[in-house]
C-alpha cells in the first residue's frame, strides 16, 4: 500500500499534487494547497507527513501503475 511506500518524486501545479511512490506508482491528490504542499517539501519526515495530512484527507486517484516489482 501507499502507506507503506517511501516517496520517490512529487509534483504540484495548482491544487494538484502528484507523489510518485518508490513501489512505482503515483498518485494524484486533488485540492492541496500551496502552503500544504511547502509544509510537505521542508518536513524533515515527508511520508510521516503525508500519512498525517494528505493521504486520507484529499480526494484522490491512482494515475500511474509503477513498473518496479513490489518485494513479497
Amino acid at each position: 500500500t501507499i502507506a507503506e511506500c517511501g516517496i520517490a518524486d512529487y509534483k504540484h501545479k495548482g491544487l494538484l499534487l502528484e507523489i510518485t511512490f518508490t513501489n512505482g506508482d503515483t498518485y494524484e491528490y486533488f485540492g492541496v494547497n500551496a502552503n500544504v504542499f511547502k509544509k510537505l517539501v521542508n518536513s524533515d519526515k515527508q511520508v510521516r507527513f503525508a500519512k498525517r495530512f494528505i493521504y486520507e484527507a484529499y480526494l484522490y486517484r491512482k494515475s500511474k501503475k509503477g513498473s518496479v516489482p513490489e518485494s513479497a
